[in-house]
């Protein structure tokens, strides 16, 4: 335990609306337990950051402002990391992490912004829940609170378990490679507002690393959320897609047929 607060940054400005709480009570603290919860709680923010930037890349740096004595509260801000990034970002995605725990903790519906991963951290939080130890976990923002409690896992377990498969295409920007362990892409679709995972052979690796930034069309074995999003697809065909900006729209497409016609 710590004998007094300790201030660890002061570069975040005071503001309860970019500051988010993780307390912790109860009458004992493993240091498994509680490293779970620190991942989890961090691992969470950064997975929605990334899940609802435009780009899918993490924009909000997130650092430890606050650790107090007695139970354990531990308070985190967060900062852009850029200068031109969007400076309301933290609210964005604190505000999204307060509603999707809400909606998690009531009922087995997937939040805006949750991913199969986030589904995976936020479930940790229900499964620490014991009286004899962990016994309450809470989240605390701007006079918001939420007390986790075992129904949280179980609601997840009940969304995780609710899907079916079906051949299909999506539309996106190819926002990410990764060829560690099982290859898989990033596509940010406009039509879901999330990246979806698409995994693909090693014969497409080439038109993956071409199409890298742009706009591509795949199809394949497509994995969905009954009545929720897709999360993912096994790739049988990619292609790469005219720019947007290469695309004319619908006043130049008249102007072309009005042309035709008079021809």
């Amino acid at each position: 335990m710590f004998n007094e607060s300790k201030s660890i940054s002061n570069l975040v400005k005071d503001s309860s609306n970019t500051t988010l709480t993780l307390s912790i009570d109860g009458p004992y603290f493993p240091l498994t337990k509680f490293r779970k919860a620190l991942d989890g709680f961090i691992d969470l923010l950064t997975e929605i950051d990334k899940e609802t930037s435009d780009t899918g890349n993490i924009s909000v740096e997130w650092e430890l402002t606050s650790i107090k004595q007695g139970s354990w509260h531990i308070s985190t801000a967060g900062n852009p990391m850029s200068s031109e990034a969007d400076q309301s970002r933290p609210c964005q995605i604190i505000q999204l992490f307060r509603e999707g725990i809400s909606q998690l903790q009531d009922s087995p519906v997937i939040p805006i912004g949750f991913t199969e991963a986030a589904l995976r951290y936020t479930k940790v939080f229900g499964e620490l829940i014991n009286p004899n130890d962990f016994a309450d976990i809470k989240f605390r923002n701007d006079g918001w609170t939420k007390t986790i409690t075992p129904r949280l896992s179980g609601n997840i377990d009940e969304i995780r378990k609710s899907t079916y498969k079906f051949y299909g295409s999506l539309e996106g920007k190819l926002v990410s490679i990764n060829v560690a362990g099982k290859q898989k892409i990033g596509i940010r679709s406009s039509i879901e507002e999330k990246t979806i995972q698409c995994y693909f052979n090693e014969d497409m690796f080439d038109i993956a690393k071409q199409a890298l930034g742009q706009r591509v069309y795949v199809f394949g074995l497509i994995r969905q959320r009954l009545h929720g999003s897709k999360i993912n697809i096994k790739a049988e065909e990619i292609k790469i897609l005219p720019s947007r900006k290469d695309i004319p729209d619908v006043n130049e497409i008249l102007s072309r047929l009005k042309i035709v016609s008079a021809g």
